[in-house]
């Protein structure tokens, strides 16, 4: 009777530790897919006209939010802690409306040469007193959560 008994507790252990192991893998695959796949989507296009940067976009990693167009003038900007990566806009349209839009900083985690030409690029276009075009992507409750995707001066 005692060695059924020591067969089950050893079975109970090893389905323990196998499960312990099972979940760790589980977890460990759930971040790599996050890293990696979080990487993959914020791979912003620069559009070139005479050398020089003149849109950008696919600059949200945000999926199955609502997209929207805006126009008007950069009004103000934040950076954010470091003081270096551009983090929100606030856009006033034609008739005087402000909007707030968050900027991803998704980029800081590529190649140097992409990074630096979108920083340089996003300030210059989103420079205060600029007339842009922007496509937005509206999450969250109702769409209110507003990040920028594309933009292009006007």
């Amino acid at each position: 009777m005692s060695s059924h008994t020591t067969q089950s507790t050893g079975d109970g252990v090893l389905r323990a530790v196998v499960a312990n192991a099972l979940a760790n893998a589980l977890i460990v695959l759930a971040i790599l897919l996050l890293v990696l796949g979080g990487a993959a989507l914020a791979r912003p296009k620069l559009t070139y006209a005479g050398g020089k940067v003149v849109g950008l976009s696919n600059l949200s990693t945000d999926e199955g939010c609502l997209p929207a167009k805006l126009t008007g003038k950069v009004v103000k900007r934040a950076f954010g802690r470091d003081g270096l990566y551009l983090e929100s806009v606030i856009l006033e349209e034609k008739f005087g409306q402000r909007t707030f839009i968050n900027v991803e900083d998704g980029y800081r985690n590529l190649d140097a040469a992409t990074n630096g030409a979108v920083k340089q690029s996003l300030e210059t276009i989103l420079a205060v007193g600029r007339g842009v075009s922007l496509r937005v992507l509206g999450c969250g409750a109702a769409a209110r959560t507003l990040t920028l995707d594309a933009v292009r001066p006007l």
